[in-house]
């Protein structure tokens, strides 16, 4: 067998309601930011709700963040931290707001960009303390060392990991997830589905992870549907599949997928998760036939057997899995394939990539 390694330092809370425990796992903090987007933090509830509990707390909030936070944003994030002297750093909503709140917390205690940091400069103190509460289910980023930011003068989109950016706890509370627009429930549920499904083919996957991995996906598939329904119950298990699949990236991360939907968000604005849903089928074409795990692809074709394949399933949510029905033109194609040639995706990825298997798998969506 494989080597095994397992580590997460994240406490999990998770349950309806349990928003409702955060004041008695923060007593040691005075002095919080509250990083989050302009609208969703209030509608989930959870603003009411945090800021209920903790009066006693100096709440410093920080509601610029935008879908896939920039790198002024933290900037601007982390200077507020300095300035108020905060001691946490509390990231609220779906995957931009707890991505930004790593970067910021990361930022709060080390001088310099982010952008120095993703190309490699040593993080030589540790990140503010980080708690996390969900307010989508797709992100998993409640329980993950990574985050993912946008370069706006590059125009180049990509993830970032450190040990330190891992919240101390974070607090799953499925009811917050309730008020999401239908958009965001199809797009974070299909954005934790390719979570899951990647961390299952990547090159870094362990027996055990397979196990989350394959758990995560069956869930998603079998309750996303009647989850725009808004079945509660639905809900609240596409909030764990989230959590999960999150677990299963920490361990085994994402794939080429992942790498070749970021310029589709950077250069057309469409939603992470959607971006992955549009190249999902291209891509497991490309791993039944060039990968060195066509086994489990073939695991993963059984499982969408019983929905009538993944493209049938994408389209009862109205995606379309062609990129001209989605704005995007075909000369754009050799840009896509220089920003994902160089991105560290592929290198878990199980097959050998050449740019020319980029642009024929770009070029075959259309």
């Amino acid at each position: 067998m494989k080597n095994l390694n397992f580590y997460l330092p994240t406490r999990v809370i998770f349950g309806k309601g349990r928003i409702s425990e955060l004041s008695e796992n923060l007593k040691d903090y005075k002095k919080i930011l509250i990083v989050s987007g302009k609208s969703s933090f209030k509608k989930s509830g959870a603003y009411d709700k945090i800021k209920a509990q903790l009066k006693d707390k100096k709440l410093v909030y920080f509601s610029d963040v935008k879908e896939n936070p920039d790198f002024p944003t933290l900037k601007k994030g982390s200077e507020i931290a300095r300035k108020e002297k905060v001691e946490l750093i509390m990231g609220v909503g779906g995957g931009s707001p707890m991505d930004a709140a790593k970067g910021i917390a990361l930022l709060s205690t080390n001088e310099g960009d982010m952008k120095d940091y993703m190309k490699g400069k040593e993080v030589k103190k540790r990140p503010l303390p980080i708690v996390c509460i969900p307010t989508t289910s797709g992100t998993g980023s409640e329980v993950t060392p990574y985050a993912v930011f946008t370069d706006p003068v590059s125009k180049d989109k990509g993830g970032f990991a450190n040990p330190g950016i891992f919240p101390i706890f974070s607090i799953i509370d499925p009811e917050l997830t309730y008020s999401m627009p239908d958009e965001v429930l199809i797009n974070t549920g299909i954005d934790a589905l390719t979570h899951a499904l990647e961390a299952y083919l990547s090159t870094k996957a362990t027996p055990f992870n397979d196990v989350i991995s394959i758990h995560a996906i069956e869930i998603i598939m079998g309750n996303l549907k009647d989850a725009l329904k808004r079945d509660k119950e639905a809900m609240d298990r596409i909030s764990y599949a989230s959590m999960i699949a999150g677990i299963a990236i920490t361990n085994a991360g994402t794939l080429l997928l992942h790498a070749m939907g970021y310029p589709l968000t950077v250069f057309h604005g469409i939603p992470h998760g959607k971006a992955n849903a549009i190249l999902l089928p291209a891509f497991l074409d490309f791993m039944r036939e060039n990968s060195s795990v066509k086994e489990k692809v073939e695991l993963l074709d059984g499982i969408f057997e019983e929905y009538g394949g993944i493209v049938k399933f994408l389209k009862e949510f109205n995606i379309s899995t062609r990129l001209s029905e989605n704005g995007i033109k075909e000369e754009e194609i050799k840009v896509f394939v220089e920003k994902t040639i160089t991105k560290k995706n592929l290198k878990i990825t199980p097959a050998k990539i050449t740019k020319e298997d980029l642009y024929e798998l770009y070029k075959g969506t259309f």
